[in-house]
Formats: structure tokens, sequence, C-alpha cells
């Protein structure tokens, strides 16, 4: 039952955020390597993994490679989630930004990281949307056969990622205007 405000009504839960309590940046950042996930994924399967292999050093100053062709929202709630992390380290947006993106491209890079996105995607487009769950999917990565390299590369990625720090953050990127 909500109760809010003296209104009784039935349904489900009501969240009340405190804006005093705020998440640690490494959450955000995170939250963030999710967000715009999908938008490196859909740019490497356009241009191709070995395309933005060589042009991952050009950027960000050549952000053509990006393909947002159906994705803003997912860069809106990108863009807003590297603000908390940006005026934590006092970091220019835009650096927080592009040092989460080459990230995420970095991690698609690593050896058999592409090999694994695209078994789960032909898992997932050739499934009923109502038949595939996510623990069927989880449970199925557990059998194949590079599922275990697939979770050293994942805390390989965590241990090169986290902790977060200006250094960090500002190491991987040129001076931006």
């Amino acid at each position: 039952m909500n109760t809010q405000n003296g209104n009784t009504k039935k349904g489900g839960l009501v969240f009340v955020r405190n804006g005093k309590l705020k998440m640690h940046p490494e959450i955000y950042d995170h939250l963030s390597l999710i967000s715009i996930s999908s938008i490196c994924a859909g740019s490497v399967y356009f241009h191709g993994l070995d395309k933005i292999a060589a042009e991952v050093v050009n950027l960000p100053y050549s952000d053509g490679f990006l393909n947002l062709e159906g994705a803003e929202e997912d860069y809106m709630a990108f863009k807003r989630l590297c603000s908390p992390v940006s005026r934590f380290f006092l970091l220019q947006a835009k650096k927080v930004q592009w040092s989460a993106i080459l990230s995420t491209f970095r991690f698609f890079m690593m050896e058999g990281i592409w090999d694994v996105v695209s078994d789960v995607a032909k898992a997932i487009s050739q499934a009923d949307a109502d038949v595939l769950s996510c623990t069927q999917l989880l449970e199925k990565m557990q059998n194949e056969k590079w599922y275990p390299e697939f979770c050293n590369s994942l805390k390989t990625f965590h241990a090169s990622r986290y902790p977060l720090s200006k250094v960090g953050l500002e190491s991987e990127l040129p001076e931006m205007a």
C-alpha cells in the first residue's frame, strides 16, 4: 500500500530518494560503462573491430566512430552518470566521458571478448523474447568453453579501471580543449 501524503492507493513500491545520500563515484562510473557499452558495441559492429582497434588512438578527436543511431537515450543517461564522477574528481566532464568510452572500446578489444558479445547477441536474437530469461542466458554462458577466460578478462578489466582516481582518469587522455 502506498500511504505517502495521506493518499492510500494500491500499487507497487514507491522509492523516495534522500538527496543527501550519494553513491560512490565507482558505482556511477560502472553504471556509465554499462550505459555506453551498447553504443560502443554498436560502433564496433557497424565499423568492424579491426577498424575501431586501428582508430581508437585517434579518439576522442575523431568521434565520428560512435554510432548513436537509436541510442540517444543511452547516451544521455551515460552523460548524466558521468557528471557526479567529474564533480567528485574536479575534472572536465568530457575527460570523464571519454575515459569511459575508451575503456569500453578497449574492453571489447580484449582477447575473446568480442566473440563472447557476438555469441550472446546471437543467443538473444535467436530466442523468443518471452522465452529467454537472464537466468537461462547466464546458465548457458557458464557452460560455454569461453566462460572461464571471459571471467578472467572481466577481473583484469575491473583491476585496470578501479579504484578510480583523478590521475588514472586523466592519464589516458591528452589535453582537451
